[in-house]
């Protein structure tokens, strides 16, 4: 009887502290995507460079992080998949690039 209360006690703590992990993943996500996303719009459409010129600019730490050009929207989105994404449009009346 024990043991299965302690195997259940276990079940949950896993279950929370993976909970737990994934909201910190997350949170970490959203910073790492938003600084991906605004310097490559930066770059992109103020520097006038390519995405993968641009991507040696920034720190090995944000290799992980994904980028596309959204050439349509005047944007890049970058994301970690499953995980969270992050989108920087260009503003041509002077605003430069915005995270949405």
């Amino acid at each position: 009887m024990i043991l299965k209360w302690g195997a259940i006690a276990g079940f949950w703590l896993i279950l929370v502290a993976g909970a737990l992990a994934h909201r910190y993943a997350a949170g970490a996500v959203e910073v790492g995507a938003g600084y991906v996303a605004k310097e490559a719009c930066s770059c992109i459409f103020i520097g006038g460079r390519e995405l993968e010129s641009c991507r040696h600019d920034m720190p090995d730490m944000m290799d992980d992080v994904d980028a596309e050009v959204l050439a349509d929207e005047r944007a890049v989105r970058a994301f970690v998949t499953g995980l969270g994404e992050r989108i920087a449009r260009f503003e041509p009346d002077g605003g430069g690039c915005t995270l949405y």
